[in-house]
């Protein structure tokens, strides 16, 4: 057995005990804390009432009707019921006798296949890069091919064989197409313009307009979204002087139909003047709207092909909603003769054909065929392309028109 080093090592046991002894209970001394704080007028909590666990909350489902309530029927009960039926004009709807009963309508006057002598000139002085073409045929590309966006495309339906159903496809739909397109031509538009004429133009996106009026003891509404609105500090000069010669200048016949044929009736409507901004905003002024035709949208309600005079009649129908909506707001709800004609531009696209017209509102009393009438100046339909696709998988842009970016250039710098 080998023996180790005796280690004098201290026993802290005792020590341990005598200081539990002498510290265990500890007498607290009063330092008039509480008495100093409660005279300067500082509430005091007990400590244990903040520790204390919360009393559970019992949700009282007594008291909520989870029931939706019933939509008001719609009868002569409804609150919004008039006697006098109004007819209506909305987004999706077209004219059955299209552009020649807008021109009915709206009291126009149209000039077909031309355009105004200051927007003609202006299309003539432009003086592009040469890399603009292939800047707008990338926009294309880019805006109808490689989007990588997909949707479940609306079913396609074959004429002869109504039955049949076709597989679905995914892919990009028509309205977004429009839409990459057009926001993308009007940024190349503010590239070219520079910051002069840039800086005095903005854009508002989706803009409601509502225009009630009567017509030939009709109450009518018009009800219209425009997918892009171009607003400018300064208005549109007119295009044109107002002839005096009045009633040199006709309507089409639309007899024995009446102007109003096709549009839909409803009792329960309200009327209301709407305009997308406040009087006080400095870009107040529309200078050009943008509208997109989906033709899975907007279509015959009978089913029958679209005519391409609806397309025009449908352009008008806006361009005078958004300038007799202008003339409410700056001339006020009652005014029928202007102080000055409202000249708005209007670019009408499905992404492939382009339709330009320029519209002069001259007055808003379009009672009858005498008297004032409002002009439109018209184009045919241009295409920007012919064919934008895949083609055996490859990208393929072929019959590029340089003649649409030139006049969507043209209206964007127009003052």
């Amino acid at each position: 057995m080998k023996l180790s080093q005796i280690l004098y090592k201290q026993h802290i046991g005792r020590m341990t005990r005598r200081h539990w002894y002498a510290h265990g209970k500890r007498t607290p001394y009063d330092l008039m804390t509480e008495k100093i704080l409660t005279s300067k007028g500082v509430q005091i909590i007990d400590s244990e009432e903040i520790l204390k666990p919360k009393p559970t909350e019992f949700f009282d489902f007594k008291k909520v009707n989870f029931l939706r309530k019933r939509p008001i029927p719609k009868d002569q009960n409804h609150p919004d019921w008039h006697d006098r039926p109004c007819l209506v004009y909305e987004d999706h709807e077209l004219l059955v006798q299209g552009l020649a009963q807008a021109q009915q309508i709206t009291k126009t006057v149209v000039f077909e296949n031309v355009l105004p002598a200051n927007v003609e000139s202006l299309t003539e002085q432009l003086n592009l890069p040469q890399e603009t073409d292939t800047l707008v045929q990338r926009i294309i590309e880019n805006s109808v091919i490689f989007d990588a966006h997909q949707e479940l495309l609306p079913k396609l339906k074959d004429p002869s064989r109504p039955a049949w159903n076709f597989p679905r496809q995914m892919g990009i739909t028509d309205k977004r197409k429009i839409s990459n397109l057009s926001k993308k031509l009007i940024q190349l538009c503010d590239c070219l313009s520079g910051p002069q004429v840039a800086s005095t133009r903005s854009i508002i996106e989706n803009a409601l307009f509502c225009y009630p009026f009567e017509k030939e003891f009709d109450q009518l509404m018009f009800t219209l979204t425009m997918d892009v609105v171009l607003m400018s500090e300064k208005p549109l000069k007119p295009a044109d002087q107002v002839k005096k010669d009045h009633d040199s200048m006709t309507l089409p016949i639309l007899h024995p139909m009446t102007p109003t044929v096709g549009m839909r009736k409803q009792n329960i409507y309200k009327l209301q003047n709407l305009y997308p901004l406040i009087s006080g905003y400095h870009q107040k002024n529309i200078h050009t709207v943008f509208i997109y035709y989906d033709k899975t949208s907007v279509k015959n309600i009978t089913e029958i092909e679209t005519e391409e005079t609806q397309v025009f009649g449908r352009a008008m129908m806006k361009a005078f909603t958004a300038a007799a909506s202008t003339a409410r707001q700056k001339y006020g709800t009652d005014v029928n003769e202007l102080p000055e004609p409202i000249t708005v531009q209007c670019i009408q696209s499905d992404g492939k054909q382009f339709y330009f017209s320029v519209y002069q509102l001259n007055t808003l009393n379009i009672d009858g065929e005498n008297g004032m009438k409002n002009y439109c100046w018209t184009l045919p339909k241009l295409n920007l392309y012919n064919v934008g696709g895949y083609e055996n998988g490859k990208p393929v842009v072929e019959g590029y028109n340089p003649e649409v970016f030139r006049r969507i250039l043209a209206f964007y710098k127009n003052n």
